[in-house]
């Protein structure tokens, strides 16, 4: 009767186990073909004086790629430019670095997991946490005044 139980109890553990192990803990993969454009970023309205800024993604493979970054702080400024580089992996995190290309040399610029890429909209979280770091809209032009 005792080895009944425990053979019981052993079948309901495993039983348990199974079924924990059936969620949809996966992560999804990225499609990484979507960052391809040129993305400005959306600031909160509620924010008076923000400077445009907009992240123009240059795929060179399916993992990784070069990054204009454009900014100006007044419409009428002109803008800054600077040259980063990115890889971004299965799971959507995402590092991009300074200069042209990841030499070992470069440093990390930014480090972040995208949250929400549509082809219209992206999102960027900090790493392993549910706080939002940018949002941005697909744009279809650069203004070079």
């Amino acid at each position: 009767m005792r080895k009944l139980k425990f053979l019981g109890f052993i079948l309901i553990l495993f039983t348990l186990f199974s079924l924990a192990s059936c969620g949809d803990d996966d992560v999804k993969s990225i499609d990484s073909s979507k960052l391809e454009g040129i993305w400005t970023q959306v600031f909160d309205s509620r924010i008076q004086d923000a400077s445009v800024v907009k992240y123009v993604f240059y795929p060179e493979t399916s993992y990784s790629g070069r990054i204009e970054l454009y900014k100006s702080n007044w419409p009428d400024e002109g803008w800054t430019v600077t040259d980063l580089h990115y890889r971004v992996g299965e799971t959507a995190h995402m590092n991009i670095f300074t200069g042209k290309e990841h030499d070992g040399k470069t440093r990390i610029y930014i480090e972040c997991d995208i949250h929400k890429l549509t082809k219209t909209e992206m999102v960027w979280y900090k790493t392993d946490s549910k706080e939002e770091m940018a949002r941005f809209k697909k744009d279809s032009k650069i203004d070079n005044n």
